[in-house]
């Protein structure tokens, strides 16, 4: 049978057992006895109560209560133990008790200055009033006892909750901020105005470049619907071009030193300018994204203005943001200037497994001219991009070409291209292949003499694995590889200043990391290696390691 007690009886004894004198710290033989007999007592009632539990079924037969045992074994010993203390006088207490008291006064003064400074540190006052701030402590006297103290505890204030508190208090704020920033965001989008963007900053090791630091590029993405079939984007570049180079050169830089590895996307003669600007006309897609992907949803689109050219599947990338890698493949900085970008007109959309694109525009490898071409895509078992890192699954092939045209409409160049994309659960492949077939002979003229190096034919390649690691990490981390080739048929060319320099086929090795911390920040991290192979050129590196970091807004 368990034995309980009722809430009367556990309240009593505990305050019965709690009852400690001050005996502890005296010094007299009388004082010494009242604690012998308070130990006593205490005993004694462990002993009953020990017993009292092993015959519980017997004592409650008998209507006896361990309560009432219990107050019998104390006041038996401890008025017995009593006795012994008669002859103490209230001054032989009162010198016992006073260094207490005094040091009881001295805690309480220091909490009290500890609480008046947390209230000065924490920024909610309010949250250090919460906390207990004064403790008081009585001496009254008992004719039973000739005396007794009691206090009232002091609790020291919880640090621990006043940092909560501050914690909480910064996160409200931020959310706040957030909250604020979503409804201007959802007030232009209601009115038919979408703003995003992006930069980067860059730290590499020793380069050609000899800066250590660089701001790549700061865009600015503006969406504006007008009608349900008419829209406008557009999206203004700022290049970092740390290494200085003059405005006249800018256009001819290699976009890894003027612009942080971003296509300059036709910003024209300068460090600035709007890259892209058009505006829209289409028919079931109402998405309008200035530059990426633009083959996700199912539509038609009409567009007058400056735009990136949908050639092979580079293109999706020129934004640093949606770029898993931090450079762009070779195919992209040496054969498409840092990225196909130009003014004119172009039309795309998608219809099941098709996608297309075709575009009229200016020149892309003169002054002067035009450009006419397009690519026409096709995606097998495709499931839609996952924006902001994600994974593709599914097949896409795609076939490319351009021509470039003279003032006359003559072929200057063409241009031919091939893309293969191949995504499974966790692993994304993607491959280029492009052919730059020149319709005259490479010729260099220097005080009236001419040097003719034949047709300038260039071929290149890459093909680039991505792993998503997340399913390891339980972090959104991505592991990526990539191999290169540019094999000119020339082994002379012009530099970005307009200098003769000698080139030789180039092979590329990257490797790298990329870790999305959440939607705003993104890190990278990337080695390349020419494996032996080199030019001439000002800004070529045989091996380089780049640290990126790319914020979004």
């Amino acid at each position: 049978m368990s034995l309980s007690f009722s809430p009367l009886e556990f309240e009593f004894l505990a305050k019965l057992y709690g009852v400690k004198l001050a005996s502890i710290y005296a010094k007299g033989s009388n004082f010494r006895l009242i604690n012998i007999g308070y130990y006593m007592a205490l005993l004694a009632i462990g002993i009953m109560t020990n017993l009292m539990r092993r015959n519980a079924a017997l004592l409650s037969k008998q209507n006896v209560s361990i309560l009432s045992i219990t107050t019998l074994c104390y006041l038996v010993f401890f008025n017995a133990s009593m006795g012994f203390a008669a002859e103490l006088s209230e001054s032989d207490i009162r010198r016992i008790v006073a260094p207490m008291l005094q040091e009881k006064d001295e805690k309480i003064k220091q909490l009290e200055a500890r609480i008046k400074q947390l209230e000065q540190q924490s920024p909610n006052s309010q949250s250090a009033e919460q906390n207990p701030s004064t403790s008081k402590a009585n001496v009254t006297p008992n004719p039973a006892s000739a005396t007794a103290v009691t206090t009232t505890s002091t609790q020291q204030p919880n640090t621990k909750s006043i940092v909560h508190s501050e914690t909480t208090l910064l996160s409200k704020e931020l959310s706040a901020l957030h909250e604020e920033v979503d409804k201007l965001k959802e007030t232009a989008h209601e009115n038919g105005l979408a703003i995003s963007g992006f930069f980067d900053i860059n730290a590499k090791t020793d380069n050609s470049t000899e800066q250590t630091f660089s701001v790549g590029s700061i865009e600015l993405d503006l969406e504006y619907d007008y009608f349900d079939e008419i829209a406008a984007s557009a999206a203004l570049v700022l290049c970092g071009n740390s290494s200085g180079i003059d405005p006249v050169s800018f256009p001819s830089a290699p976009v890894a030193v003027s612009c942080g590895g971003s296509g300059p996307g036709g910003i024209g003669a300068g460090p600035a300018g709007f890259a892209v600007a058009f505006i829209d006309y289409h028919r079931v897609d109402h998405s309008i994204p200035p530059r990426g992907r633009i083959f996700n949803n199912q539509g038609f689109h009409i567009q007058a203005g400056r735009f990136d050219l949908p050639f092979s599947n580079d293109y999706q990338n020129y934004a640093n943001k949606d770029r898993v890698t931090i450079t762009a493949p070779i195919t992209t900085t040496r054969m498409q200037f840092g990225g196909f970008n130009g003014d004119g007109l172009r039309t795309y959309g998608t219809w099941k497994m098709l996608n297309y694109s075709v575009f009229f525009t200016d020149a892309m490898y003169a002054a002067s001219g035009s450009s006419v071409g397009g690519r026409l895509g096709l995606m097998l078992a495709n499931n839609a991009y996952r924006l902001h890192g994600g994974q593709q699954e599914g097949i896409e092939i795609g076939i490319s070409h351009l021509s470039d045209l003279d003032y006359a409409n003559n072929l200057r160049n063409a241009v031919y291209g091939v893309d293969f994309s191949f995504g499974y659960r966790f692993l994304r492949l993607q491959s280029e292949f492009m052919w730059l077939r020149p319709q005259d002979h490479f010729v260099y003229e220097d005080a009236g003499v001419s040097q003719d190096f034949g047709y300038a034919n260039e071929f290149g390649y890459h093909t680039t694995v991505i792993a998503g690691l997340e399913q390891w990490f339980k972090k959104p981390v991505f592991a990526f590889i990539r191999y290169a080739q540019w094999q000119p048929k020339h082994r002379m060319a012009f530099d970005y200043d307009g200098s003769l320099v000698g080139v030789n086929p180039i092979s590329l090795l990257s490797v790298g990391l990329n870790y999305q911390l959440n939607d705003y920040m993104r890190f990278k991290f990337e080695y390349t290696d020419s494996l032996g192979t080199d030019t001439d050129e000002r800004y070529f590196d045989k091996q380089l390691g780049i640290a990126q970091m790319v914020i979004s807004f």
